[in-house]
């Protein structure tokens, strides 16, 4: 009986290790979730950006030049000049949000 202990020990320490490593990998996702939450931020405003201007130059000025976003965040129109569903991606340090509007 003198291995017991270290059974016990072994199986201790492998479901302590277990939970750990479920708790980071769960909590982890979470974190770079929040840590993202500004670039979010301003990757959805890229995108809505895109938007009004596609808006603008489908019903307004279609000679319009393409806005300069000047804090480095780009916006992409998924969708052919003048048709709708109107779907536009904002991308921001890495982080993408998309805004799709109809008419």
């Amino acid at each position: 009986m003198k291995g017991t202990a270290l059974i016990y020990v072994l199986l201790t320490i492998g479901v302590v290790l277990s939970i750990a490593f479920f708790l980071t990998s769960v909590f982890g996702l979470k974190l770079k979730s929040a840590f993202d939450y500004p670039n979010s931020v301003t990757a959805l405003y890229a995108a809505d950006s895109g938007v009004e201007w596609q808006l603008y130059n489908q019903f307004k000025d279609p000679d319009a030049s393409s806005p300069s976003l000047t804090n480095g965040a780009v916006f992409t129109i998924a969708t052919p000049p003048g048709s709708f569903p109107l779907k536009v991606i904002g991308k921001f340090r890495g982080v993408s949000r998309s805004i799709e509007i109809s008419l």
